[in-house]
């Protein structure tokens, strides 16, 4: 694996949310290495949706069971070459049983990578990998951990979440190119993705001769041909780098966008708990007010009840002195008498 497959390999692996600004600083340090390549390459990179990532993920982590489900595919395919229905009965069960498994797994878990799994995203995650099974270039996509968006087997192929038909085989060439790299050998890139294998020299040498052959057909029209054919791939060329920065630029905005939320969220979580126990607070103490005021009128009564009695008995005792104070004259008077 090459510098440039590691920093694509490096990017997939990371978080979801530090994709996007590590995929441009990326695409700048190779820029600054003179690798206008490999920058082109990395600023192509799409951020992976929220199942795609999950899908990346889950493949790194367990790549035997990818591997397994892709074996298994082979197996089907076989049988289904063979017309060996029982077989087909047998394998297809082996996929739902295999496929329910890992999707379980990650259920229980209840995450991927620290973000929480939705019930959609498991099912994406149970779609990609029965597309994985189904189609090998979908496989090899799932394989290498580098989906952006997730995928779905049809009746008529592989389509990704928009419903648009998914372009697989493009890293199935691309992993192929880089074996054939690697044994020395020919890939299927020379022939498909534009290499410089054998085929392609080949096929570059028979277009040589046929147009030295045929100079009527090789003449100034064919010239003028060529120079608008050029001119509307440029044209292309253009149209598709303009589109890619504007991605990258809404994706930025996206993210920062995401960051703000996430914070506004991070500090309205606290805030809403604190709010939450004011809240209860309020209501215990207006509950505690309202039984200190049931408890203070209750006070209150008998204090004034008592009140009223303590004014009867001092009245009651003034009286009780007067007569004990009339008793005493009359006992002194009775006295001096005598």
């Amino acid at each position: 694996m090459n510098d440039g497959d590691e920093a694509v390999d490096h990017l997939f692996a990371l978080p979801l949310d530090e994709f996007v600004a590590a995929r441009n600083a990326a695409a700048k340090q190779a820029t600054a290495a003179g690798d206008t390549v490999g920058a082109a390459r990395l600023r192509a990179l799409s951020k992976p949706t929220v199942a795609a990532w999950v899908v990346n993920q889950v493949a790194r982590a367990h790549p035997e069971h990818v591997a397994d489900l892709l074996t298994l595919g082979e197996d089907l395919r076989a049988a289904t070459e063979a017309r060996d229905r029982a077989r087909l009965t047998e394998l297809d069960r082996e996929r739902r049983r295999q496929v329910e498994a890992l999707v379980s797994e990650v259920s229980h878990a209840g995450e991927v990578g620290g973000r929480v799994v939705s019930g959609e995203v498991l099912r994406r995650l149970g779609e990609t990998l029965t597309a994985a099974v189904m189609d090998p270039d979908a496989g090899a996509l799932v394989q290498a951990g580098r989906l952006t968006q997730a995928l779905q087997h049809v009746g008529f192929g592989i389509v990704d979440e928009s419903g648009e038909t998914a372009d697989v085989v493009s890293l199935s060439a691309e992993r192929e190119a880089r074996r054939g790299t690697r044994t020395g050998g020919p890939s299927r890139t020379d022939t498909h993705a534009g290499g410089d294998g054998p085929d392609r020299a080949g096929a570059e040498r028979t277009r040589s001769t046929t147009r030295e052959a045929a100079p009527g057909r090789a003449g100034a029209g064919s010239s003028a041909t060529e120079q608008r054919s050029g001119t509307d791939l440029d044209a292309a060329e253009r149209e598709v780098a303009a589109a890619a920065a504007e991605i990258d630029r809404l994706e930025g905005r996206r993210d920062q966008a995401a960051d703000v939320v996430r914070e506004a969220s991070d500090a309205v979580g606290p805030l809403d708990a604190r709010l939450s126990e004011l809240d209860e607070q309020i209501a215990r103490l207006t509950a505690e007010r309202e039984d200190t005021r049931a408890a203070l009128d209750t006070a209150r009564g008998t204090l004034g009840a008592a009140e009223e009695d303590l004014a009867a008995v001092e009245r009651e005792l003034d009286a009780a002195e007067q007569r004990a104070e009339e008793a005493r004259r009359r006992r002194r008077a009775a006295r001096a008498a005598r």
